[in-house]
This record gives structure tokens, C-alpha cells and sequence, in this order.
């Protein structure tokens, strides 16, 4: 059936109406396709009409169809009277334009239809999408892969059940633009029951310019979307690993989302599991499902809180979890209020470890306000003595940062305590920790990164302010005549370092890579690195240091302490930098791209450390370019 509308028509709307249609389960769904016309100035809706007359829109689309025709499956839920269905082309006479639609089905809607076991909604995509289908009021759709993508230095190298078949992904680069969205749907599920079920699937965010990949769970009665997970920009090039545990009692779809960020940005997803239950048991502790057996100091003289989405303070706390990034995850915060004393302290507690348990503890932390405290963690033994691991003082941005300290020998076990120390009476001091883990693998030491394992606490910006992200890499560089060939570190392929891809974006354009915010020493702090500037292309590598104070009075740049420009050859070279300051601040590496590809920077084995560097280096200060803000 298709509704062709001529410019200049004064027809506004144009209606197919469903006979009445009986009584319905909980899972039933109406299925069909769809064309708009590119040049389409109108839009097609889906109503439902109730026995009474009343009529609510399920369903609208507005822009022009993916490919010639898009399927579609939209839930109508229970209904316990008769019920009709409307297709509705919609017109506004500013150009000619077709609606059409085509094969409407209704699926599971017997009122003694009962859905499948959970575990056959899980998907590997070797042989298709499953029980899952392609959503359409996007602009993308999701393909089926097998080995790398088609855009060069983003996306996996292959699946993740075997290296070997096959996962879906979305294609960044034309004509794909950024904002595009593809969306992947489950069928209608059943309320999760008592104990819930694991949604469990692996995802793989790699390059400059990744957009975000987000999960929702949407409710057909009524029509709710709640997002219950997300992560944005590069993510390494690996597969990662989400698990999820829902609750929700309501039949409900899984609504996967991916979003382009760039031109480097392919997303993949695979291996798709449901099963009941809680996820299984891990060393990390996220606290969605309770505090870990985490327990409050009973001395102390307040206490932390686990919380959801922003605190109550304004101008300080995160505004959601590390975990997940929205604001239905769980995170533990200490409160700020005016009546806080200065040195006025609240400490939680682990459970306790086995003395061969864990070489290094790791955890995420947001300290974000004007009237920050400090964060302490500490070992601690059984008869209570304890040993400082690790310390931030002060605001550290509107951001979480990733912090590890490496755990003392010990012959008996022991626990970890995380504690925090108030400034004083003020309300923007909120402080927070999110993802707590002990792990076996040993830490490198406070103030170097060797970027074998992680990025440490250096931080990629996101947000606008850079224009493509530094990458995690090994080996050769994908793009032919520039990058290393082996790391700095280990002088091999199989070490790591990071690097800008200069076959991403335009003359001019800059990365970011930002320090941790360091604290005042009257001995300054060393700033050691390792660089690679080789190709015939190469830009320039400028580090800067800023605080707040010049960042509040406009000064989004800060300091120029160090710039080199162009091909430096084939080779990692050591450079140093000494730096003065009385207040607190960070360091910040930034590489502007040179006129053409081919011009790869790399960094690796960087040191910060207090006390003055052996030799200055030379700048030349009129190089003080102006940079947007960042934090």
C-alpha cells in the first residue's frame, strides 16, 4: 500500500486502518515494512485505537528509509479488549513524496502464547541476528562481519567467540556522518522474575573518533526507555566484556545503540547470552547489586553512602557510576554539608583477603568541587596496624579517574580501607569510588606509565574539545612510512606505547592527553617521556601545564614548557621537563596534526616525579598558541 503525495497537495493525511483485531498477550508485536521516499517532506506514524475511540501514536518516522525497504517490529502488548491499528502518512505539501508499507504480520499475540527460555535469545551472529532484529527509526543498520572492518585502523581484527566468524558492527566512514545511529532489538522478553537474569555481551570500541554504545530496556506498557548502560569514545583495541543484571518486571525488549563519532569509529558487538540469575561473582566490585561485603568503620565520624545518578550538592559529585555511566548505576560517595569539620573522617572497609590474594588494588574516583578533602586507601592488617597505599588531595575535574597503588608483603590476611578526610564546612567537597579490584599483575610505580596494560591515570578528552583520541598501539603503525615499529619499553612488537593516527582528520586538528592534577612541591616535579616523531609529515608535540586559576581567568592554555615540530626519524628519543608551581596542576600533551597523513606521534615510559629534571629544555614562548578548554 503506498501513498503518493504531489507538491503543492493540499491532502494532509492519508490513513490504513486494521479491522478489529481480538484480545492480545503481553508479547504480541505487529511486523512490517516500510519505504519513504528520500526526498520525502512527510512522515509515517503507527497508532493504536482503543475500544473507546482513544488513540495513542506507538510509533513515527520522519526522514527517508535505509534501504528500499526497512522491517520493522513494534510491541502492542496485552490488551484485554478489541483493538485497532492505524498506518498514517502525514504530509506538508512543501515536495512530492511516497509512503509506503507492505507485509503487516502480527507475531505472539495468542493470549496463550508463553516466550522460550531465556538462553535462546543469545546470539553469536554466525548465522544471522537470531531472535534479533534491526531497529528502524535509525539511519543506520548493523552488518555482519568477519575479520577486520573496511576502515583502516579501527574496528576488530575478527570475531570474539573465534578470531575466525563472524559479528556484527556500524561502518564510520561515508557515508556514514557523525550522530548516525543503528539500533539492534531484542524480541519482547518476559519480567525477569525474582532473582533477575545476566544479560551478558562482548563489544569492541577502537580509533580516534568513536561515537558511544549504549543499552536501554524498553517497556511496550507502558511505552518506557531506560538506559542502563554506556561507554563513549576509544576503548582499546580489544574485546570487552559487559554483564548486566536486570530486574525489571515488566515484558521488556534489550535495545543495543550504537552511535558514529567519527570517521574512525567502527563499534562491534557479539557472543549475546541471557541466563537467570544474578552475574556470576567477579574480583571487581562495581556495587550495582550491594556493597561487595564492604562495611562502614564503626569509629567513623560520618559515613559513605551508595548512591545513584548526581548527588545532592550542587557543583561537585559525578553526575553517574564509572560502571555504567548513567544514572541508574551505583557508586559510593562521602557527602560534603556545612556542618563538616576540617580533619572529620569516614572509612569503609573490605572483606578480609588471603595474604596470597592480589599484588595491586585498583579503583576509580571522582573529586570534583572547590571544597574537596583527600582520599586515602590503606592496607591494613588483622590486628589493625595500617600502611598508607595511596593519596589524592583537591579538586581533580568533572571527571572519574582511574587510581593504583601496589600492596605491601604481607604474611597474614589483610584488608583494604579507602578513607576520607573533609576539608571543612563547605557544600562542594562531594567525593566518590566507583569499581574497586584486586588483581594479581604487579603495579608500575606512582608516576610512570609504560602503556603496557592501561593508559594508567593519563585521560583521553572527549566532549568536543579534541578532535580524535590517543590510541593504545603495539608493533608497526597501520598506516604505511610513519609510527614506531616497536615500543620504547620492551624494544619489541609485542610492547605498547601510545599514538595519534594522522590519517584522521584535517590540517591543524589536536589530541589531548591529560596528567592526573598534581600537587604543589617546593623541590617542582620532572616531567620524563619517550617520544617518536617520524614521517614526512609529522605536526607539532607541544605539553603545557594548567590549573584552575588560569583556566577560571580565561587562560585555556596555560604554560608552554616544551614543542617540537616535524620528522625527527625513525627512533624513540627522551625529552624532559622541569616545572615549578605553587598551586595545584596538570600536565597536558597536545599533537596537532601537519598538513598531510603520514605524520604519526607516538609517546611511551612517561615519568612525573618530584624535584627539578637534570637539564631545561628551550622553548620559544611566542608558540603559546590558544587551545579550548579541557577540564
Amino acid at each position: 500500500m503506498r501513498v503518493n503525495f504531489s507538491k503543492g497537495s493540499t491532502q494532509s493525511e492519508a490513513q490504513l486502518q486494521s479491522p478489529p483485531l481480538s484480545p492480545s498477550s503481553p508479547y504480541c508485536q505487529i511486523r512490517f515494512h516500510f519505504h519513504i521516499s528520500a526526498e520525502s517532506a512527510g512522515s509515517l506514524r503507527v497508532l493504536m485505537q482503543q475500544a473507546g475511540g482513544s488513540e495513542a501514536i506507538l510509533w513515527s518516522r520522519s526522514h527517508s528509509t535505509v534501504s528500499h525497504w526497512s522491517p520493522e517490529h513494534l510491541p502492542l502488548g496485552l490488551h484485554q479488549q478489541p483493538y485497532k491499528v492505524l498506518f498514517s502518512g502525514m504530509n506538508n505539501a512543501a515536495a512530492s513524496h511516497v509512503v509506503a508499507v507492505d507485509d503487516i504480520s502480527f507475531l505472539n499475540c495468542e493470549k496463550s502464547y508463553q516466550p522460550p527460555a531465556l538462553a535462546s535469545f543469545g546470539c553469536s551472529f554466525e548465522d544471522g541476528l537470531c531472535a534479533w532484529v534491526q531497529g528502524a527509526e535509525d539511519q543506520l543498520d548493523w552488518l555482519s562481519g568477519a575479520g577486520p572492518t573496511q576502515t583502516s585502523n579501527t574496528g576488530p581484527a575478527g570475531d570474539h567467540t573465534s578470531s575466525k566468524g563472524k559479528y556484527l558492527y556500524i561502518e564510520s566512514s561515508s557515508p556514514s556522518i557523525k550522530g548516525d545511529s543503528a539500533q539492534l532489538k531484542s524480541s519482547l522478553l518476559p519480567p525477569a522474575g525474582e532473582k533477575g537474569y545476566c544479560f551478558s555481551f562482548w563489544y569492541h570500541m577502537f580509533g580516534a573518533t568513536v561515537g558511544s554504545l549504549k543499552m536501554f530496556l524498553q517497556t511496550s506498557d507502558p511505552l518506557e526507555k531506560t538506559l542502563v548502560w554506556q561507554k563513549s569514545g576509544n576503548q582499546g583495541d580489544e574485546w570487552l566484556q559487559v554483564q548486566s543484571h536486570v530486574n525489571l518486571q515488566k515484558v521488556h525488549q534489550v535495545v543495543l545503540e550504537a552511535a558514529v563519532g567519527g570517521e574512525a569509529g567502527d563499534i562491534a558487538i557479539d557472543d549475546i547470552s541471557l541466563s537467570p540469575g544474578a552475574c556470576p561473582v567477579s574480583d571487581l566490585c562495581d556495587f550495582e547489586d550491594g556493597s561487595c561485603n564492604w562495611e562502614q568503620q564503626a569509629a567513623s565520624d560520618s559515613e559513605w553512602i551508595r548512591h545513584q545518578g548526581y548527588t545532592h550538592n550542587p557543583y561537585t559529585g559525578p553526575e553517574s557510576d564509572h560502571t555504567t555511566s548513567t544514572p541508574t548505576g551505583h557508586y559510593f560517595y562521602l557527602p560534603s554539608s556545612s556542618t563538616d569539620r576540617a580533619g572529620q573522617k569516614a572509612a569503609m572497609f573490605s572483606p578480609l583477603y588471603p595474604a596470597d590474594k592480589g599484588s595491586c588494588v585498583q579503583l576509580w574516583y571522582h573529586m570534583y568541587g572547590k571544597g574537596m578533602g583527600t582520599l586515602n586507601v590503606y592496607q591494613q592488617s588483622e590486628d589493625g596496624k595500617e600502611a598508607l597505599i595511596f593519596s589524592q588531595t583537591g579538586d581533580q575535574g568533572l571527571l572519574w579517574r582511574f587510581a593504583r597503588a601496589s600492596l605491601l608483603p604481607r604474611l597474614h590476611p589483610y584488608r583494604i580501607v579507602v578513607e576520607g578526610v573533609k576539608a571543612g564546612p563547605t557544600q562542594e567537597g562531594d567525593m566518590a569510588i566507583d569499581d574497586v579490584q584486586l588483581t594479581d599483575n604487579q603495579c608500575p610505580p606512582r608516576g610512570f606509565c609504560d602503556f603496557e596494560d592501561t593508559m594508567c591515570s593519563w585521560s583521553n578528552l572527549g566532549e568536543g574539545v579534541d578532535q580524535g583520541d590517543w590510541l593504545h598501539g603495539s608493533g608497526g603503525s597501520p598506516n604505511p612510512h610513519t609510527g614506531p615499529s616497536v615500543d620504547h619499553t620492551t624494544n619489541s612488537t609485542q610492547g605498547h606505547y601510545v599514538y595519534v593516527d594522522s590519517f584522521v582528520g584535517e590540517w591543524g586538528v589536536s589530541s589531548f592527553l591529560v596528567s592526573d592534577v598534581l600537587q604543589p612541591s617546593t623541590r617542582g616535579h620532572c616531567l620524563t617521556f619517550w617520544y617518536h616523531m617520524f614521517g614526512n609529515h609529522v605536526g607539532t608535540l607541544r605539553v603545557y601545564i594548567n590549573n584552575r586559576k588560569m583556566q577560571a581567568g580565561g587562560d585555556e592554555v596555560g604554560l608552554l614548557k616544551w614543542t617540537e615540530t616535524g620528522n625527527k626519524g625513525e627512533k624513540w628519543q627522551m625529552a624532559n621537563v622541569s616545572v615549578t608551581h605553587d598551586e595545584a596542576f596538570w600536565f597536558v600533551f597536545v599533537y596537532q596534526r601537519g598538513r598531510m597523513a603520514g605524520g604519526d606521534v607516538a609517546l611511551d615510559d612517561i615519568t612525573i616525579i618530584p624535584g627539578s629534571c637534570y637539564t631545561e629544555p628551550s622553548i620559544d614562548h611566542s608558540d603559546n598558541k590558544g587551545i579550548s578548554s579541557y577540564l
